[in-house]
């Protein structure tokens, strides 16, 4: 009786520990407030007053762009962008989040593709890592040719940042 105890003590405690963040231990008013700001189709801005307004809202914006980007009933336009501005906050946990959206494969292509891109640029995890997890795509129908694309142009880049230019270009398509 009081092994089994112990145990589900040990297992309760671990799991309060290591269990992520929840999006129900988010700040739902933070949350909509991140959310609408980057909603605006209308203006299309420089990913560093995205980040500025952001950091006005909150100083720990990954959970919030992470729920965003995993949030199914938000236009694709907004998880879109959320996905690109997780460019700006490169973690093991935002690595893992695009990596969940391009495994995906009931997840929009569009998206799943964006997610690519975006997991490409991300120089601050291990590349060798990186590389292993983009290679499972290389023969997939729909994600293979940018994949295979994203691969020749890291190899051939000096370094791996954001392009704002590029980043309002995939903001106007």
């Amino acid at each position: 009786m009081k092994n089994s105890l112990f145990q589900f003590i040990i297992v309760s405690v671990t799991t309060f520990f290591f269990i992520p963040m929840e999006a129900n231990d988010l700040d739902y008013q933070k949350y909509q407030t991140i959310k609408e700001m980057i909603s605006n189709p209308h203006h299309q801005e420089e990913v560093e007053i995205y980040q500025e307004r952001i950091r006005k809202v909150t100083d720990a914006p990954l959970p919030y762009l992470i729920k965003i980007v995993q949030s199914k009933d938000s236009f694709v336009f907004i998880r879109a962008r959320a996905i690109q501005l997780l460019e700006l906050y490169q973690s093991p946990t935002s690595g893992s989040a695009l990596e969940k959206t391009i495994e995906d494969t009931h997840e929009n292509t569009h998206l799943r593709k964006l997610a690519i891109r975006t997991y490409s640029k991300f120089s601050k995890i291990d590349t060798n890592r990186q590389s292993k997890f983009m290679k499972q795509f290389e023969s997939d129908k729909e994600l293979g040719l940018i994949v295979k694309n994203k691969q020749k142009f890291n190899r051939n880049s000096k370094h791996n940042q954001l392009d704002k230019h590029k980043f309002n270009q995939l903001n106007h398509n």
